[in-house]
């Protein structure tokens, strides 16, 4: 399993090596994040969308203040740039962190989480058909993997909603 996990990288024999580590980390964090949000931000009485507009808003001041310093240069500010900025935040990141916050409160945490699993399948299926790209037997392995561990989730996330409602 974890070869075909980390089977990207060139030390893929190696499960402590740089791209193995971000993907750790990056797993946690989504991990962590939405048990975060379904205890600490979701169920108060917020609406989704001003838990988005909080969470986005914030993002923004945070990138204005680190961008003198990580050396980045300033933008240059062409319409369609600013004008695809601007669909893409507000109607694919910002429509999205609605949606994400609302099964939070709704579905859970868990519930919540199970769609992040299923981007790299989207994404391997649209690079199939649009760009051609060859799917391998590590990547029907990892398909394989991915979707099993969607039905697992699903199947847990029922049966604790099942014992909560016979409490």
């Amino acid at each position: 399993m974890t070869r075909v996990i980390f089977s990207l990288w060139e030390s893929a024999a190696e499960i402590a090596s740089w791209g193995g580590l971000a993907c750790l980390a990056a797993s946690a964090s989504y991990g962590l994040s939405y048990v975060y949000m379904g205890r600490y931000l979701t169920g108060r009485g917020i609406s989704p969308l001003v838990l988005s507009e909080s969470q986005l808003g914030a993002a923004t001041v945070l990138l204005a203040l680190a961008m003198p310093f990580a050396g980045l240069d300033a933008p240059e500010w062409r319409w369609d740039a600013v004008g695809s900025l601007l669909v893409l935040g507000a109607l694919g990141t910002g429509i999205a962190y609605v949606l994400n916050y609302r099964i939070i409160q709704d579905e859970g945490p868990t519930a919540a989480s199970v769609v992040t699993y299923l981007l790299p399948i989207v994404a391997v299926i649209l690079g199939w058909a649009v760009l051609n790209e060859a799917v391998t037997v590590a990547i029907l392995a990892g398909v394989v993997l991915v979707l099993g561990g969607v039905i697992l989730s699903k199947r847990t996330g029922r049966d604790r909603r099942s014992q909560e409602v016979a409490e």
